[in-house]
C-alpha cells in the first residue's frame, strides 16, 4: 500500500503549483514543445528528457538556473520522461486488435495520434518521502498511432501510456473469478483473461453502444481461449456490485471514471460497496492520483 505523507504547507503549496502548471500545459498547449525546439536544446550536451524539462519549465516563467532552481530539479526532472515507443506498440492488445474506424450512437471506434513531443501523462502519481507529489509525464520523439473510443468526441478509452502503465498493478493482482466495471477497448479485459491463474473475466457496463461496438469490432481479434474468458454483463456498475455476496469475485476492478476530478466522486462509492463482497480484493484505477483530490 501506498503511504501517503503529510507536506508542510511550502511543500504543498510547490504541488499545487506544479500540478496547476502540468494542467494548464495538458489541456490547453500540448504541443507547446516541438521537435525543432527540443533539439536545439540537446545541441548543447543535455538529453531530450532535459531539453523537454527546460522548454517546459521556461514557457511557465520557470527559470531552471535562476531562484526556482530547487523547483525546477525537484518536480520537473522527476516528472518529465521520454518513454520508447516499441514498448507500447508491443503491447499484446496491439498485437491481437486491428480494427476499422466505427461509430455507433453517440460512441465512436477510432485512431487518434499523438505528435513528437507532445506530452501526455504516464503513469499514476508518486508520493516521495518529503511530501512532495510528482505527477508523471512522458512524451515519444516520433509519432504515436493509438486506438481510442470516443462518446460525443470526448476520450474515454485509449491505449496511450498512461492506460498501460497504470494498469498493469491491477493485471498483476487478477487472479480467480473476476470482475471489472467499465469496458472500453477490453484492453483490461484481454491482460487479464491472457493470465493462466484467471479464471473468467465478467465485465459490467451499462452502454448498448459501448458492448456492440466491443463484441462487433474488438472481440472477435482475441484468441479463442481468452474469448471464452469473457462475458460482457449489461447493467449498472453500482446495482451489480449491491447484487453481490461473499464468494462470488476473488478479485472486483473498477475503471469507470474519466480521469481524477470525476474519480474523485466516484471512487469512495465503489469503495463503500466492498462491504457486499468482502472475499474479493478490489482495484481502482488511478486510485494514488485520486487520493489527492481527497485531501
Amino acid at each position: 500500500m501506498i503511504k501517503i505523507f503529510t507536506p508542510t504547507q511550502t511543500v504543498d503549496d510547490d504541488n499545487q503549483k506544479f500540478l496547476e502548471i502540468l494542467s494548464d500545459y495538458l489541456n490547453f498547449d500540448g504541443k507547446a514543445i516541438t521537435k525543432e525546439d527540443v533539439l536545439a536544446v540537446t545541441e548543447s550536451g543535455v538529453s531530450k528528457e532535459l531539453a523537454f524539462s527546460f522548454l517546459l519549465a521556461l514557457k511557465f516563467g520557470i527559470d531552471p538556473y535562476g531562484a526556482e532552481r530547487d523547483f525546477f530539479n525537484r518536480y520537473f526532472v522527476p516528472s518529465i520522461k521520454q518513454l520508447d515507443i516499441e514498448d507500447y506498440y508491443n503491447d499484446a492488445y496491439n498485437k491481437y486488435v486491428k480494427f476499422e474506424p466505427k461509430t455507433v450512437g453517440n460512441w465512436q471506434l477510432t485512431t487518434r495520434i499523438y505528435a513528437p513531443f507532445e506530452g501526455f501523462v504516464r503513469d499514476d502519481f508518486v508520493y516521495e518521502s518529503d511530501g512532495r507529489v510528482i505527477p508523471l509525464i512522458g512524451f515519444f520523439d516520433k509519432e504515436y498511432h493509438y486506438p481510442a473510443v470516443l462518446q460525443d468526441g470526448r476520450e474515454w478509452m485509449t491505449l496511450l501510456p498512461n492506460e498501460i502503465n497504470s494498469q498493469k498493478r491491477y493485471i498483476e493482482e487478477a487472479f480467480g473469478k473476476v470482475a471489472t466495471y467499465g469496458l472500453g477497448l477490453g484492453y483490461y479485459a484481454l491482460h487479464v483473461a491472457l493470465k493462466d491463474s484467471v479464471e473468467r473475466v465478467d465485465v459490467v457496463d451499462i452502454s448498448d453502444d459501448v458492448i456492440n461496438l466491443f463484441e462487433q469490432n474488438i472481440l472477435p481479434k482475441f484468441p479463442d481461449f481468452v474469448r471464452k474468458k469473457i462475458r460482457i454483463i449489461k447493467k449498472d456498475a453500482f446495482l451489480f456490485a449491491k447484487g453481490l455476496k461473499d464468494g462470488d469475485y476473488d478479485y472486483i476492478y473498477a475503471d469507470i471514471w474519466h480521469d481524477c476530478q470525476d474519480g474523485a466522486e466516484l471512487y469512495p462509492k465503489f469503495k463503500a460497496l466492498e462491504c457486499f463482497c468482502k472475499t474479493a480484493k478490489y482495484g481502482y484505477w488511478i486510485e494514488d492520483s485520486i487520493k489527492y483530490y481527497l485531501k
